[in-house]
């Protein structure tokens, strides 16, 4: 049997597989099927979809509205070969709503449905096989939910499945940072400030990475870069647990960067001197070790 595809993250797509042919639909026929597919759950009155979706219309040119694009979505859903009401319900002739048990497949459920089990785990538990599962089901965030959609419903929808995909990372994060998969963790944390770079503890934890990595200075630039991001956008400095990290970050660095100082303006001279009183103290530790052996000796002896 036939399976309807339907993408709602990133770019919009609606297809079925038998044929492989992507299905072209206006801006409000894919709103409608979102609200449909993404409330599934659910039979919808016609007037609250009329009111949603042609809310500045009289209540008759809504209603004709909506007639026209069922029909229209219908034509697209269930074309020839397809029975009738396979995937759009329409109960009663004031109701209509998205068959939840027909055989299609959908981005976000596909998503939700491998991401928050694990999600529910602590990262310190999740084992390779849930990594990966977690790892292919992100890989379908490709965008944002139904981009060029602002009614309420799509921004709340958005924001929701946003948070989720952020969620996702930091577990990701978490879960490498404390395996050694620092490169990894890295790239996680990029992706989570990409859409929200005001997550200051994303900007500390990529700071200790770099530590752990042995990249100081990208550290203190990460802190540089939150710095910006902060004063532009809201117009405060960071957190002191943040300013304590870069704090900590440059004392700790600061004793190797003096040894490598004092060792490269060391003359010759100083130099040479160095290596002197350097043999000159084990010369003299083999002098004291003789005259104790000595002494030793010499006691066996009178006895």
């Amino acid at each position: 049997m036939s399976t309807l595809r339907i993408n709602l993250l990133g770019v919009f797509r609606i297809s079925h597989d038998h044929h492989h042919v992507e299905i072209k639909a206006g801006h409000t026929l894919k709103g409608i099927l979102a609200y449909l597919v993404l409330f599934s759950g659910r039979i919808h009155a016609r007037e609250v979809l009329a009111g949603l979706f042609w809310g500045d219309s009289t209540e008759d040119h809504a209603r004709s509205c909506l007639s026209t694009a069922l029909w229209r979505l219908r034509k697209i859903l269930e074309p020839d070969g397809i029975p009738k009401g396979t995937y759009l319900l329409t109960p009663s002739a004031g109701e209509v709503g998205f068959n939840p048990e027909s055989n299609h497949w959908l981005d976000v459920t596909e998503l939700e449905t491998h991401a928050q089990p694990i999600l529910a785990k602590p990262h310190q538990t999740l084992v390779t096989r849930e990594v990966r599962e977690l790892e292919n089901a992100l890989e379908l965030y490709s965008g944002d939910l139904l981009e060029g959609f602002y009614e309420d419903w799509a921004l709340a929808e958005r924001e929701r499945l946003r948070s989720l995909y952020i969620k996702s990372k930091a577990h990701l994060l978490g879960y490498y940072g404390q395996n050694g998969g620092y490169d990894e963790a890295l790239a996680c944390g990029h992706c989570i400030l990409n859409l929200d770079p005001l997550r200051e503890e994303i900007h500390r934890e990529m700071m200790r990475l770099y530590v752990l990595c042995g990249r100081r200075t990208q550290a203190i630039q990460q802190y540089e870069k939150c710095c910006k991001i902060l004063d532009a956008e809201l117009g405060v400095p960071p957190m002191k647990e943040t300013q304590a990290l870069r704090a900590q970050i440059i004392e700790s660095n600061a004793p190797k960067q003096a040894q490598s100082h004092t060792h490269e303006t060391l003359t010759p001279a100083h130099q040479a001197l160095k290596k002197l009183n350097k043999a000159m103290q084990g010369f003299n530790e083999v002098v004291a070790e003789l005259r104790q052996a000595g002494e030793l000796l010499k006691k066996h002896l009178d006895d």
